[in-house]
């Protein structure tokens, strides 16, 4: 039997909210993580060591580069489950 069409609910403004913020640090971990590998010592104002920059520039990268996925896979799985119903 051929379901029909249910008109999209509209997302919560907490949900639009959480994906947002989301989306917006995964911004900023990506944007530190190359300001802490592409700037030097003098320059950054950072009194870190460059090996010790460039690891936690990689990790931050990698991490944002995750959240971003993870923010992906659940606004998808909610639209999938709002369609469905």
């Amino acid at each position: 039997m051929i379901r029909p069409e249910r008109p999209k609910t509209n997302t919560s403004f907490l949900a639009k909210f959480v994906k947002i913020f989301g989306l917006l640090m995964t911004t900023l971990y990506i944007v530190l993580g190359v300001y802490l590998i592409f700037t030097d010592e003098q320059s950054s104002g950072l009194n870190i060591p460059s090996k010790f920059r460039y690891i936690l520039g990689g990790v931050l990268i990698l991490y944002g580069i995750f959240r971003f996925i993870r923010v992906y896979q659940t606004s998808s799985q909610k639209d999938r489950r709002r369609y469905e119903e």
